[in-house]
């Protein structure tokens, strides 16, 4: 699940360059006991599946290799019979949340198997459907606002207030079924965390079984490029063994961004990256596309240039730690969002101290935090 998608802190248009997907929060964030359905409904319509779902050893559900693999094996063929078509790159963002709710208000949809697969409501979490009690707790003037700007163009799509510039009213696609704005919350969170883009086809594709592997990010399992045919391939990247666990990259994701867009936390690195919004010259009027990630390279310079960056990095740390919480503590597992955003402020701190350390390292002088 590796995000193509851009999101916009706007209703303007969604570019997308390659997939999106959400890793999963918690055990029980997908129930598992839907999974022989799933996979008997795949392969009814003809498709492969050569993994199981099993519980990692950290406790999260994950896919897992039913048999040895070699580059270029096939873990799993998805007919396009099983595959929601969502849109198209250039749609609104309103086409694949309506297209979802759709599906998630037809009792009888096809796709039934797939749909009791997906995170419940409490269950999955992103920039669409975050509570915004937890706006604050960004301590980020771009994703509170980020977080803050989703609720205001679902609101307006449940109001109409977006008709005039949206290929599809809520009527057209829904009927006259009751929508709430946690009705739009909910399919604007599943439709943007699990969609492929289909470069050739440009179209938006939901596809079962793939959604199941979690992310690594230097993962080298690919999709294929569905150009032709009836079927998705999830192909190994890689030598697998039978009972290893199979990934996939969804992209070099910072710790901000894969809150904001997937709703979990990727492994800790070591050493600790920065966030993105605290990259040097990131530039938030710049959506982020994953085929022009920011460099990995260490910041350089002058020592000129690498004072005014650590004098950078310095204040955005004090700004975080003087920054007071918006919300009372809770104990630890009552409340998942809340635990994930503490985390983030710790992560961010972490990274934030290790590159200021560092450039200090290179100017032989003492960094005090």
């Amino acid at each position: 699940m590796h995000s193509t998608f851009e999101w916009r802190s706007s209703p303007q248009r969604m570019r997308l360059a390659i997939l999106v997907f959400l890793l999963c929060q918690s055990v029980s964030s997908q129930p598992i006991d839907e999974i022989d359905k799933l996979f008997k409904w795949v392969l009814d319509l003809g498709g492969e599946i050569n993994a199981e779902v099993r519980h990692n050893k950290d406790g999260f559900r994950g896919l897992f290799a039913t048999k040895a693999f070699t580059e270029n094996d096939v873990i799993a063929a998805i007919p396009a019979a099983t595959i929601l078509n969502t849109g198209s790159f250039n749609d609104s963002f309103a086409v694949p949340t309506l297209t979802v709710l759709r599906e998630l208000k037809d009792q009888n949809s096809r796709f039934k198997p797939y749909i009791d697969m997906w995170p419940k409501p409490d269950r999955i979490v992103n920039s669409c459907n975050m509570d915004l009690k937890y706006a604050p707790m960004w301590k980020s003037t771009y994703w509170e606002k980020n977080v803050r700007d989703w609720e205001s163009h679902l609101h307006a799509l449940l109001n109409g207030d977006l008709d005039a510039d949206l290929e599809y009213t809520i009527r057209e696609v829904v009927g006259n079924d009751p929508v709430t704005l946690d009705d739009l919350k909910y399919a604007c969170a599943i439709s943007s965390t699990r969609y492929v883009s289909s470069l050739r086809r440009r179209r938006l594709l939901m596809a079962p079984i793939f959604d199941l592997a979690n992310h690594e990010r230097n993962c080298t399992s690919t999709l294929s490029t569905y150009e032709g045919g009836n079927y998705l391939y999830f192909l190994a990247g890689q030598d697998i063994n039978a009972g290893d666990e199979i990934c996939y990259s969804y992209g070099s994701l910072r710790d901000d961004y894969a809150v904001a867009h997937y709703g979990f936390l990727p492994a800790l690195e070591d050493p600790p990256r920065l966030s993105l919004v605290d990259l040097p010259g990131y530039d938030p009027n710049t959506p982020y596309s994953h085929d022009d990630a920011p460099s990995e390279e260490p910041f350089d310079g002058t020592p000129e240039e690498l004072q005014a960056e650590m004098a950078r990095l310095k204040g955005i740390y004090d700004e975080i730690k003087s920054t007071p919480d918006s919300l009372p503590p809770k104990a630890k597992g009552e409340d998942y969002v809340y635990d994930m955003m503490k985390s983030l402020e710790e992560r961010r701190l972490n990274s934030l101290s290790y590159e200021i350390q560092r450039i200090a390292g290179l100017l032989n002088v003492k960094a005090e935090l």
